[in-house]
Order: structure tokens, then sequence, then C-alpha cells
């Protein structure tokens, strides 16, 4: 009996670390992206959509970041005033992720004498975190 007792305490164990082993790696099997709008007064009524890969995954407002994950690989980032009929025109950046990295994008809105510009541009996490500290989350649903 007391051999039977060891057997199951033994396999719970066993199983348990298994199993965290298992969350940790799945945390680490994605990356992170950081979506970052700090626009000023210039085109701040307006919501920004959001691309990952020619898919809409959020509409952004002014002094707010959304935060993404993707799969490892080569992905495709782009935002644009409005709607999803002009997304073909919107300006792109590429980057290929890695498992367990963070990405940080900022939305650049530039004002233009006869068109305004607006685009993805990669930042670093320093650059980010001086950012992120006046900008609240958006949860972009």
């Amino acid at each position: 009996m007391k051999n039977l007792l060891s057997l199951l305490l033994l396999c719970n164990i066993v199983l348990s670390a298994e199993a965290q082993t298992t969350t940790a790696d799945s945390a680490t099997q994605i990356a992170k992206v950081y979506f970052m709008r700090s626009t000023g007064f210039n085109g701040s009524a307006q919501g920004f959509t959001v691309f990952i890969d020619d898919n809409i995954v959020c509409k952004l407002n002014n002094k707010r970041y959304s935060i993404h994950e993707v799969a490892p690989g080569t992905h495709r980032f782009s935002v644009q005033f409005a709607g999803k009929n002009s997304k073909d025109k919107a300006e792109r950046i590429e980057i290929t992720a890695e498992a367990g990295k963070t990405y940080y994008i900022q939305l650049i809105f530039q004002t233009g004498l006869l068109k305004n510009n607006l685009y993805c541009q990669e930042v670093t996490e320093n650059s980010a975190k001086t950012m992120l500290g006046s900008l609240k989350e958006d949860s972009c649903k």
C-alpha cells in the first residue's frame, strides 16, 4: 500500500512539472507586438486602423497603445486612416518575429502641404518604454 501511494505521489509530481513546462513553453512560442500612437493634435479625432498581415487587428485612438501576439515568422504591419478598402495603398513594414521577443511599432502621422502621410516605424525598446509611460492601453476589441 505504501508503494502504491509513493508511486501515485511521484506520478503527480512528474505530471505537475510537465504541465508547468508546457505552459512556459507555450508562452515562448509567440512574439509580442506593441502598436503605439501619440500623434499630437493633428489627426487625433479619428482612430487609425492597424493591420497585421492585411488583417485588421484594431482601431487605435490617440495617446493609446495595444499589444498583439504573433506567431514566429515574417509579418507585414501597416496602418491607415479608416476603412479596409484602401489597405493595398498603405505603406507596410516587415518584421521577422522571433518566439519570446517583443517588438515596438510607432504609428507616425506627418502633415504635408498637399497630402498627409501615415506609416509604421519600428522603434527600440528604450524609445518605446519612454513613450509607453504617457500612453494608455487600449484593448482594441
